[in-house]
């Protein structure tokens, strides 16, 4: 069982990110998970084509989420990858936080 206090670092994260991407997620993102890691936090976009309005909508949610984290400021990364995730790997995600319906 998880840590109760590395659970609710996690949680805060998870809702910081949620917060962070309000807006910013367009009809080519497919989907977003969120990896919370001691010294680093994973931001990993699900996306039906690359565009350089998806890559700045991408780098505004990573300065959001700098800001929201300043206390505590982990490595913030986004991860792009082309195509939907593969539902049989959710686990391997960590936490799905937006999946568009079809």
């Amino acid at each position: 069982m998880a840590d109760p206090e590395e659970l609710e670092r996690e949680n805060g994260i998870v809702l910081d990110a949620v917060q962070a991407l309000l807006g910013l997620i367009s009809p080519d993102v497919i989907a977003v998970a969120v990896r919370v890691e001691k010294d680093r936090v994973e931001l990993s976009f699900w996306v039906r084509r690359r565009t350089s309005e998806l890559d700045e909508d991408i780098q505004d949610a990573v300065a959001e989420m700098e800001a929201l984290l300043s206390g505590e400021g982990p490595l913030i990364e986004p991860r792009v990858h082309d195509g939907a995730p593969d539902p049989t790997m959710l686990r391997s995600y960590d936490r799905m936080i937006y999946w568009a319906k079809y």
